[in-house]
């Protein structure tokens, strides 16, 4: 892939010679311009209107209909040249986030139980403090302009090199900065952990983490810890740390599936050169565009040349491009693992085998308890996030493995060939000086035959070099991305739980204060009017229980002189 700069009207890109359609296309305008003085000069040198053709609008109607055929494949090569970058990115993405699943719930088995950050489940009371998880309070508004220019290289996500600026001023020292967040009132914020928790499984004989023993006092490197490496990122083994195996054989899988799968990609050729490498975290990434390697840098020359003349496309010039650019792996790729790819026919079944082995090593490992409490159903979308990438990697194979059609090529090519001597005749006829049909002739066939060129250039972005996508360069990126499972857990969820309960358990001592106060409150010595209102009170409720007994004590009455009345009526009957 060329990139290139967008520069003041794109003057800046008319220079270059490599993967230029418009210098490929130069050759035949070249002839087409010295057909045209040849035709001027040799059959037709007097103007003789008996040589000049009676209509030249019929060869006006075949370049309008060869610019149509050339148009119709230009815009289907432009869809596969898209298409191809889109089923890249699907099926890379798709590999990627059920890597990245299978590492989070890793990282939920009870083997981290000790390491795992504190959880807000087990403290639902904090709630009660009002506290915040804002990381900042200041807004950028209000810094003053060098603090606002140390603020935008030392929050930038990126490392930037003009940290030892002087007008850079260097970040607080780290156990300042740690104590204000610590013990802020307001926020939710505690020392954190820079190696993401996995030093509490390497502690020395003092308690103290590996990766927090020794290190280094230099600002830069307190800003950005990557920088203590040596470049190795989250992949770093300083002081003896190394990242979970599993976690490791893990990106390795994933790597190398992605790795054989671009390299079929590629190479269309059995038989021929197609390598992988070794991988190592943190290295510049690979040139996206060839010319700028240090071989192609020698044979720049001889390179654009071969380009301009079409000798740059033979099979034993790109497998022995392919073979100076191997895919790199996580790891590094094994002899076995080369044994068994050798042993798979065809690029399918390749890639299907290291598919297989990602798989396989992601079930195998689910059912033995790696990735800790997850459900079926959850654990099914990895498999699906798998299905999808070899689904999309196919839609790539399709625009690798078959080419455009043949009868429409053909047809192409040869109307391309028939434009050369045809447009010299047809400015003839338009024009009256030989400088300015040779001229026309010329920029008229470039343009035809260059849009005919970025055509056969785009309908197979995996092997036209150097308009190729760059495929070395978004398999180390996806290894950059695969090895962030290293990382551990957030460095700014390790807040001390302890600290905030005691601050908790002051706050409900204060309320449980309160409350005996008001129960103090209640016990004085009541007012002459509080003792009326409870004689009053006292009486309301003694009149009741009487007019209740009253109602009792009638009913009682009407019951007893029913009951006489019943045995009298008994006695005069018998």
């Amino acid at each position: 892939m060329i990139n290139y700069f967008k520069g003041a009207y794109g003057l800046n890109l008319l220079l270059r010679v490599h993967g230029s359609a418009i210098y490929k296309a130069s050759v035949p305008g070249i002839i087409s311009a010295i057909i045209s003085i040849l035709i001027d000069q040799v059959w037709n040198p007097v103007r003789d209107p008996e040589n000049d053709l009676d209509h030249p609008y019929a060869v006006g109607v075949l370049v309008s209909s060869v610019s149509f055929l050339i148009i119709f494949r230009a815009n289907f090569s432009y869809q596969r040249y898209w298409e191809a970058c889109g089923a890249v990115h699907q099926f890379m993405g798709k590999w990627h986030d059920a890597t990245q699943h299978t590492a989070v719930f890793h990282m939920q088995c009870k083997h981290y139980d000790g390491i795992k950050p504190p959880s807000y489940f087990d403290h639902p009371d904090l709630n009660k403090l009002n506290l915040t998880r804002d990381r900042e309070k200041r807004r950028s508004s209000s810094l003053t302009k060098s603090e606002l220019k140390s603020r935008r290289v030392l929050k930038s996500i990126e490392v930037v090199d003009s940290f030892s600026n002087e007008e850079v001023v260097p970040p607080q020292s780290k156990s300042l900065r740690q104590s204000r967040l610590a013990y802020t009132p307001s926020r939710l914020l505690g020392q954190g952990r820079l190696d993401g928790g996995w030093g509490l499984l390497y502690e020395n004989d003092e308690g103290k983490s590996l990766l927090e023993s020794g290190g280094d006092n230099d600002p830069a490197a307190e800003a950005f810890p990557s920088r203590n490496n040596a470049g190795g990122g989250f992949a770093s083994t300083e002081n003896g740390r190394t990242p979970s195996l599993f976690l490791q054989e893990l990106a390795h899988l994933s790597s190398l599936c992605s790795a054989v799968a671009l390299a079929t990609l590629r190479n269309d050729i059995e038989g021929s050169e197609s390598p992988l490498d070794t991988y190592h975290p943190g290295e510049p990434w690979p040139e996206a565009d060839p010319t700028k390697l240090p071989r192609s840098e020698k044979k720049k020359i001889l390179n654009s040349l071969r380009y301009w003349v079409g000798m740059d496309r033979t099979p034993e010039m790109r497998t022995k491009y392919n073979a100076s650019r191997p895919l790199l792996v996580i790891g590094g790729v094994s002899e076995n693992e080369i044994a068994f790819l050798q042993r798979a026919k065809g690029p399918s079944a390749k890639v299907t085998l290291a598919w297989n082995w990602l798989s396989e090593f992601i079930m195998r490992e689910h059912l033995a308890g790696s990735l800790g409490n997850i459900g079926p159903p959850i654990v099914s979308r990895i498999i699906q996030f798998l299905s999808d990438g070899m689904i999309f990697y196919n839609h790539a194979r399709k625009i690798m493995y078959i080419p455009f059609p043949f009868p429409h090529a053909q047809l192409s090519a040869f109307f391309v060939l028939v434009m050369i001597p045809a447009i010299p005749f047809m400015m003839d006829q338009y024009t009256n000086e030989v400088w300015l049909g040779a001229i026309l002739t010329f920029l008229t066939v470039t343009c035809l035959v260059g849009l005919h060129e970025v055509a056969r250039e785009l309908e197979n972005p995996f092997r036209n070099i150097p308009n190729e996508l760059p495929l070395c360069t978004l398999q180390a990126m996806f290894n950059e991305s695969l090895i962030t499972m290293f990382a551990g857990y957030h460095p700014d969820h390790y807040w001390d739980p302890a600290l905030f309960e005691s601050r908790l358990l002051a706050m409900m001592a204060e309320e449980e204060d309160e409350v005996s106060k008001k129960l103090s409150f209640d016990d004085v010595e009541p007012t002459v009017g509080d003792k009326i209102q409870t004689l009053q009170d006292t009486m309301d409720k003694q009149r009741q229980e009487i007019r209740d007994l009253r109602r009792t004590l009638e009913s009682e009455i009407d019951e007893a002189s029913e009951t006489q009345s019943d045995l009298l009526e008994n006695v005069d009957i018998s």
